[in-house]
């Protein structure tokens, strides 16, 4: 089986071969212009992308993918038991209409969400701005999951009218780049977990969550200021999520030399979408009466809805196993997602506040299905875990954090022991 490479070191060159179904294609030309970048096609090279294909695409790039020049794997893979019982499971969803798209759900999503938006925008004009700053800001951690659906293509069939949706909640009402978050969220789903390759856990020097990654640290002069600590300053550091985001967003913007063709194309609208959110953003903070309250406005919704996504997001994945490279190259997709993917207890209030990503582990194996529907198949993959040997991991809101801050306390503690500090 082949490996995962590396942007840094795949040379370009060279023919990129990815295979599906028992074909190989050559998607050397394709590299450049796939909507998703052309990283996590570099990340597949030589190697099996059968079920990560068929989880993110619909029949109109499975139709492309048919032009692209193939020819018949000399020796096709034996397809694993938990490929085949995955395939049997999707099947069965499909049947059951549940990747059909609800209109009515999509627009009481849509519509309450910038609902939230705008009862912040009347509350600031009215001058209450500090009250309108905390409603903002859950609005933006709301709007960071329709931005989310809308990326993924679970809103609708149309996945041009999905992009624009996609700009709309992302850029112009949240501030981050569609495209950035496609090209590092859409690797994380494909190789999730994985040190070295799943952008999500490069978090270096600033949290370790995997004692491999401790060598990569010891040359730092700061680590030893901040590694100890980890566990103390996660809690702290979740507010600035956001505004982390609008920083990279705008980084890969204007940072073009990174962008393939299709990015590049798109750069018109990710420029004057993000300039739209800024200019929209200063003009409603001017309602403040001065500059340190409309500084103070920024930043505190900036703020809440930074801890109310991360709070979210930093719950699902990280607490578990990361794979090293080596392991994550011979683990089929079906189990990459399963082992390292923690779901939130369901109850309405979980739902609406996770936008569904409390359902993690559903999701991770059905990136494109509806978000309404994640908790209808919710017993069927805990069937489908339990047959074949999976464990599915589940735990209320704290018993989650709980495992974050273990798990970071955990490295610490063997970071001291390697430097020499004391407990």
């Amino acid at each position: 089986m082949g490996e995962y490479t590396s942007s840094s070191t795949f040379n370009k060159e060279h023919p990129l071969l990815v295979w599906i179904e028992g074909e190989s294609y050559d998607l050397t030309s394709w590299r450049d212009r796939h909507p998703g970048g052309g990283y996590i096609l570099e990340k597949y090279h030589e190697k099996d992308a059968t079920e990560i294909f068929g989880a993110f695409h619909g029949d109109d790039a499975k139709a492309m993918l048919k032009k692209m020049p193939s020819k018949p794997l000399s020796k096709v893979p034996e397809v694993d038991p938990e490929i085949l019982a995955y395939r049997k499971l999707k099947a069965e969803i499909e049947a059951l209409g549940l990747f059909e798209h609800s209109l009515a759900w999509n627009l009481y999503k849509g519509g309450s969400t910038v609902g939230i938006v705008l009862l912040a925008a009347m509350l600031t004009v009215m001058g209450h701005w500090m009250i309108g700053a905390v409603i903002l800001g859950i609005g933006y951690t709301q709007l960071g999951w329709l931005g989310h659906d809308s990326a993924h293509h679970n809103v609708t069939k149309n996945r041009r009218l999905n992009n624009f949706l996609a700009y709309f909640y992302g850029n112009f009402l949240s501030g981050f780049s569609v495209n950035w978050w496609k090209t590092r969220h859409n690797t994380h789903h494909a190789i999730t977990n994985v040190l070295d390759a799943d952008p999500d856990v490069d978090n270096l020097p600033l949290f370790v969550w995997d004692e491999a990654d401790l060598d990569k640290v010891h040359e730092l002069a700061i680590a030893p200021s901040i590694i100890p600590y980890q566990q103390y300053y996660f809690l702290p550091f979740t507010f600035t999520l956001k505004i982390i985001w609008k920083l990279q967003s705008a980084l890969f913007v204007y940072e073009t030399a990174a962008h393939n063709k299709s990015q590049t194309k798109a750069l018109v609208y990710e420029k004057a979408t993000l300039i739209a959110h800024w200019m929209w953003l200063l003009y409603l903070s001017s309602y403040t009466g001065s500059v340190s309250s409309a500084l103070s406005f920024i930043v505190l919704s900036e703020l809440v809805g930074g801890a109310g996504i991360a709070l979210i997001v930093f719950m699902n994945h990280y607490s578990l196993e990361q794979k090293s490279l080596a392991a994550g190259k011979t683990q089929n997709f079906i189990r990459l997602q399963v082992e390292t993917t923690r779901n939130i207890d369901p109850s309405w209030f979980m739902n609406w506040l996770a936008g569904g990503l409390n359902l993690q582990i559903e999701h991770h194996l059905f990136p494109t299905l509806p978000r309404n529907n994640l908790l209808t198949i919710r017993p069927m993959v805990q069937k489908f875990c339990k047959e074949n040997g999976f464990e599915y991991f589940s735990d209320d809101w704290f018993g989650c954090l709980n495992a974050v801050e273990s798990k970071l306390a955990r490295v610490a503690a063997v970071y001291r022991k390697q430097v020499g500090m004391q407990e």
